[in-house]
């Protein structure tokens, strides 16, 4: 009775011993401080775990810990991410109350952390801007967010006309332009999509804060696909244009988990491109690709114009 007793009681002490550790979330297995608990993602608020989810992006989770201060409830949470520790602290409503870089992770730690977690291979993923700051127009040199500008691309009887409509939305607390593309094929509308731009004033980086897509077939609304916002479903600002971009630079311009992940390598700054409009010089070239699925785009920009080709579709003439 004895000896059985013994055996069932190291087996429940082992059980609890790994439930313990299992519930910690802590990869780094630090002790948790005075006044803190450690807690998992999914212990926490909706609001605060949205938040953290967002910050997430390209990055990985190191620990969260929950603790009193100044009379409210703070989730400090450690997230590794290019290279380094971040600690952000984040209040029960989900708002962030502060956000530090503490140190330089070991550089093959930080690679193996962003590589399992994102996949980014290097693209940025993380834009630190105070939108405060940003305005729904701008005179970007490769993407001039100004209402009334429209671009008629061609593909044969295939057309995709880009405008900038005399609207704004806000999006993640900032009020932004909107830019609508609409697709045609074959004369039938297959999809409009309102996309929401805000630029930097001070650098002329223009930021991509979602879209709202209407999906056609046979002249008939069919599905919203692919529509995402900053600040829902974990869904967060990407950048769509550098205002200087530079070659090798490679960057997310849609970060909408499951839904949108596009993003681009500057492939050229001074490519000269021929459309049906004419010859246009010092242009940029974007390679786009998603690890959302295989396909590889192609678009170019042009200084004082905007986009002039999207793959196929070629600018049919000037603005």
């Amino acid at each position: 009775m004895k000896t059985s007793y013994l055996i069932y009681s190291l087996l429940a002490l082992a059980v609890i011993g790994t439930s313990g550790c299992a519930s910690g979330g802590r990869s780094s297995g630090e002790a948790a401080e005075a006044g803190e608990t450690k807690v998992r993602l999914d212990q926490t608020p909706t609001a605060v775990r949205q938040t953290i989810e967002r910050e997430l992006v390209g990055g990985q989770l190191e620990d969260i810990a929950v603790k009193k201060s100044k009379g409210k409830t703070i989730y400090e949470t450690d997230i590794i991410r290019n290279g380094h520790k971040w600690e952000v602290n984040v209040a029960e409503d989900g708002n962030i109350v502060s956000k530090v870089q503490e140190e330089k992770a070991g550089a093959e730690e930080a690679d193996k952390h962003t590589n399992a977690k994102s996949g980014n291979d290097g693209w940025r993923d993380s834009f630190h801007v105070n939108k405060t700051t940003l305005s729904q127009t701008g005179n970007s040199q490769y993407l001039p967010i100004q209402p009334g500008r429209v671009l008629k691309l061609v593909h044969g009887n295939d057309r995709l006309t880009v405008s900038i409509v005399n609207e704004t939305k806000s999006v993640d607390g900032v009020t932004t332009g909107v830019l609508e593309e609409r697709e045609e094929k074959d004369g039938q509308l297959i999809e409009v999509s309102h996309n929401f731009f805000a630029t930097d004033p001070a650098t002329g980086d223009v930021y991509y804060f979602g879209e709202d897509v209407d999906n056609y077939k046979d002249g008939k609304l069919t599905n919203h696909d692919s529509a995402w916002l900053a600040g829902e479903k974990g869904a967060k600002f990407g950048l769509m244009m550098p205002g200087k971009p530079r070659k090798g630079d490679k960057f997310y311009q849609e970060i909408a988990p499951k839904v949108a992940l596009d993003r681009v390598e500057i492939v050229s700054v001074d490519e000269t491109v021929k459309t049906p409009a004419g010859t246009f010089e010092h242009c940029v070239h974007l390679r786009e690709t998603t690890p959302l699925e295989a396909d590889i785009s192609h678009k170019y920009y042009a200084p004082g114009i905007g986009m002039i080709k999207d793959d196929e579709f070629e600018l049919a003439e000037k603005p």
